[in-house]
């Protein structure tokens, strides 16, 4: 029905917010704007009864770091799925970490981070806390999707890893990358597809974690007295800067 700015989303259902990055350097057709794009015919909010909000950003760092924090702050997202296009991809590749420091590459404006960080006095390494190893499982599983799913511990040192780790030092329970390959290699329309089969099964993990933290919330215990509660069993053998609204 139509575009709309994050300051009119007014919404009860939980919020899915998806990133893809506009065109640089020898992209002028950026793969993870097209496969963002897509998102709109394929289902997400009836199927997980949520409200996609997807946006395009520039690659510029400055850009990003005032742009992130403040959609986490206007949205309070359930899930946030930023995407971005690898030349060196053959696969989905869901990003296991970010990194702080490094930042060297210019961006679309020749400019660089203060320092080349993302954020002073931070950690290093921050980490996602959502399970990729499953949801890469799930993913090559799935015989619909023409793209296989890896995972991957280098997000590369330019505004993919740099958005990341803004992401996931508002939220590391709830946030994810996904890298996905050129044009040349997949249609947008699969890689979309493939992107949206992963978007389930990230929301619906985290959607599990949260309603486990519920119930012990109920009873007085923290998750952490649940895991060492836990019996554990033993494995068998063998075994632009718009943002758009999918209306």
């Amino acid at each position: 029905m139509g575009d709309a700015t994050v300051t009119e989303v007014q919404e009860i259902r939980p919020i899915i917010y998806v990133t893809g990055f506009g065109p640089f350097s020898s992209h002028a057709v950026n793969a993870s704007q097209m496969a963002v794009e897509g998102l709109v015919d394929q289902d997400l909010e009836r199927e997980l009864g949520v409200k996609l909000v997807t946006e395009i950003l520039k690659v510029e760092y400055n850009y990003v770091q005032k742009t992130i924090p403040q959609r986490w702050e206007d949205l309070n997202p359930k899930l946030t799925v930023h995407v971005g296009v690898s030349s060196l991809a053959e696969t989905l590749t869901l990003e296991q970490l970010a990194h702080n420091s490094g930042y060297n590459g210019l961006d679309n404006c020749g400019c660089l981070p203060h320092k080349g960080l993302c954020i002073p006095d931070s950690d290093e390494v921050i980490q996602s806390g959502i399970r990729m190893d499953l949801i890469s499982s799930a993913i090559n599983k799935n015989t619909k999707l023409k793209l296989p799913c890896a995972k991957s511990t280098d997000p590369g040192r330019f505004l993919c890893d740099f958005v990341y780790y803004l992401s996931l030092k508002k939220d590391r329970s709830r946030s994810a990358f996904i890298h996905v390959p050129t044009l040349n290699k997949f249609s947008a329309q699969d890689i979309s597809a493939a992107i949206a089969a992963a978007i389930k099964e990230m929301y619906n993990q985290v959607m599990e974690r949260d309603n486990l933290d519920g119930s012990l919330d109920l009873k007085g215990l923290s998750l952490e007295d649940h895991k060492c509660n836990e019996i554990s069993v033993g494995k068998d053998e063998g075994s632009d800067d718009k943002i758009s609204l999918a209306l």
